[in-house]
């Protein structure tokens, strides 16, 4: 199904498709018609190997533009280690989103993070974020 969306939106409209995390949808070739594949990476060891593995299989698929998102950063040391991955990997890293309890607050009641709280910050970073994309 997601192919077929991406494959109808033949117009110049932005079109966000939030996948799993991991390899399984890009291994299908789910997002071979994509123009740009934003990896969102936290600052742990695995993420980072997913997000390294991710990134290779999407520039094999032929998407355009592989960019990076820093997830879930605490303070410098996550921002730092981020930064420094996708500099050795050659992503372009976009934004970042903190780390933010609200979002498990949310969850908890069974409501989306803009709805529970449209002044959390980590919703504020994703309004900033999904800006900036559109954008580019």
């Amino acid at each position: 199904m997601i192919g077929e969306l991406v494959r109808k939106d033949d117009d110049d409209r932005d079109v966000i498709v939030d996948m799993e995390a991991g390899l399984e949808h890009l291994s299908r070739g789910t997002g071979r018609n994509l123009s740009k594949f934003v990896a969102t990476i936290e600052p742990y060891y695995r993420s980072m190997e997913v997000a390294k593995r991710v990134a290779a299989l999407a520039a094999e698929l032929g998407i355009g533009e592989v960019v990076a998102v820093a997830n879930k950063v605490r303070d410098d040391a996550d921002r730092t280690a981020i930064a420094e991955f996708c500099s050795a990997h050659s992503l372009t890293l976009v934004g970042e989103i903190p780390y933010d309890p609200t979002l498990l607050e949310a969850e908890r009641a069974g409501k989306t993070p803009i709805d529970f709280d449209p002044n959390a910050p980590a919703v504020r970073a994703i309004e900033k974020l999904a800006a900036a994309l559109s954008l580019s």
